[in-house]
């Protein structure tokens, strides 16, 4: 028997007033339905010095709290690796309870089972968004109060890339770079970074449209520069507008392609990002901070909205994403 068209209409109306009220708690719009991004607390206290931190046991070093999924702590991560810094820093990854849409901590950090109970015992009470990554100072006595350094991406990676103890004399913001480095992150935060999310959590059709113009748009020029100026987006050396897209581009097969609709053409249809993003994959301690079933998993299983059946799919290993 037919479902009758009322039914259908009716059943659409319904889901699509749901949608929105889900969509507006999960990823908040402007009046046009372009997504747009929270800001963090971009919170920042005065770093332990080199001093300091040769005086504290192991316990007592600052935490660095990353979710493997998040593209944003990836970033971090991955200066952490880089720089080496797993002597004067404690690495926590914080997992992500699909039921309720929050970061649990196990085991517990200073007794907090949550993000969001770090975030408050770091004494932030007015906190809404318990987000990773998350840079906090447990300080150097057991009396001392943990208080929060910094939760945002962007400042983050420049707060470790000259942190006072690492393992690799490696600079990835030098000053010749500057205006290089500031270039790239205009482009790439806005239309590709946060524009895999404009796409996918676009409200309506001209939104959405916009967003993958400006994405492939975005791309466009990372490929013509690679192939005229590489190997790496400011010449000659790896720098922090590597680190902050590289995080987006892996992913994009396993994730940012299928569910975020970044679909009007393959990655593969950029031969030198491709190139470029193997040779990033391969480097320092990299490799292993890429957790494609773990990608899957959180993505398609907490996002709702965009896949209320959170049936997760298979797909290929990182391997042989980064091989193809």
């Amino acid at each position: 028997m037919a479902i009758p068209p009322i039914f259908v209409k009716t059943a659409k109306q319904i889901w699509n007033y749901e949608w929105q009220v889900l969509m507006n708690g999960l990823a908040p719009s402007d009046s046009n339905g372009n997504y747009k991004r929270p800001l963090n607390l971009q919170k920042q206290i005065q770093i332990p010095t080199k001093e300091d931190l040769k005086k504290r046991s192991s316990n007592q070093m600052p935490g660095l709290i990353i979710g493997k999924s998040c593209p944003w702590a990836h970033r971090a991560w991955m200066i952490y690796e880089i720089k080496g810094l797993k002597k004067s820093i404690n690495l926590h990854i914080a997992q992500v309870d699909n039921t309720e849409g929050r970061w649990i901590l196990n085991p517990p950090i200073k007794g907090c089972k949550t993000l969001q109970e770090l975030y408050r015992k770091c004494g932030n009470h007015q906190s809404r968004r318990a987000t990773v990554p998350m840079l906090f100072d447990p300080g150097n006595k057991p009396e001392s109060k943990s208080r929060l350094i910094n939760n945002e991406s962007s400042e983050l990676v420049k707060i470790l890339n000259n942190w006072p103890i690492y393992d690799q004399e490696i600079n990835l913001n030098p000053s010749k770079y500057k205006k290089q480095i500031v270039k790239w992150q205009d482009l790439i935060q806005e239309n590709i970074n946060n524009g895999v999310y404009k796409c996918g959590f676009a409200r309506n059709q001209k939104a959405y449209e916009k967003a993958s113009k400006d994405l492939f748009s975005a791309l466009s020029i990372i490929e013509e520069n690679l192939e005229s100026n590489g190997p790496w987006l400011c010449g000659k050396s790896l720098s922090i507008a590597d680190i902050r897209l590289f995080p987006t581009l892996i992913r994009w097969e396993a994730i940012y392609y299928p569910l975020f609709k970044c679909s009007k053409k393959p990655i593969t249809s950029f031969p030198h990002i491709i190139k470029w993003r193997k040779k990033i994959f391969k480097m320092y301690n990299i490799k292993n901070t890429c957790d494609v079933d773990t990608w899957r998993k959180d993505y398609f299983g907490a996002l709702f909205p965009l896949n209320p059946s959170c049936i997760i799919p298979k797909g290929e290993n990182i391997i042989e994403i980064i091989n193809n």
